[in-house]
């Protein structure tokens, strides 16, 4: 990694995946910043990750990838790290799902009464118009279950 602002780190919840993935990958891989970092700081290690085709890698390998304690403050902190990447963003068309915009780019995933549960789904999986890739962001942890996350 450069300038070693991000490295692996253990995450408990990852599973080892089985053949045919490589020996040694996980899912989620998990990112952690080394020591402490700005928010420019960490916005350009994924630049240069995305860049070097080191992030297509990763996910290629681990199929997702769990970045950890940045210290994100709310949603324009992560918006500024969800465009670091340099992905193009979604433009949400015909979602009938209620999402409160937060940021660039940065909108609850469901405002429905948290009485209902939200099934495992594919994001716009009944649509010709999905994304290409989906990064969630928690503000607050729940107490118990999950939680309506911030997604770009």
């Amino acid at each position: 990694m450069s300038a070693e602002v991000l490295c692996p780190a253990p995450y408990p919840p990852s599973v080892s995946l089985p053949a045919p993935f490589p020996q040694d990958a996980v899912l989620p891989l998990s990112l952690a910043l080394v020591g402490t970092a700005t928010l420019s700081e960490i916005t350009a290690e994924i630049r240069d990750l995305t860049a070097s085709g080191r992030i297509r890698s990763l996910l290629d390998r681990h199929g997702a990838i769990y970045f950890q304690g940045l210290d994100l403050k709310d949603a324009d902190e992560f918006s500024k790290f969800a465009h670091a990447f340099g992905w193009v963003a979604h433009e949400d068309i015909g979602n009938p799902v209620r999402r409160t915009i937060h940021a660039k780019n940065v909108a609850t995933a469901n405002e429905g009464p948290n009485t209902q549960p939200v099934y495992p789904h594919n994001e716009f999986g009944l649509s010709p118009h999905y994304p290409a890739y989906v990064l969630f962001f928690c503000v607050t942890a729940p107490e118990t279950g999950t939680s309506a996350s911030r997604s770009f």
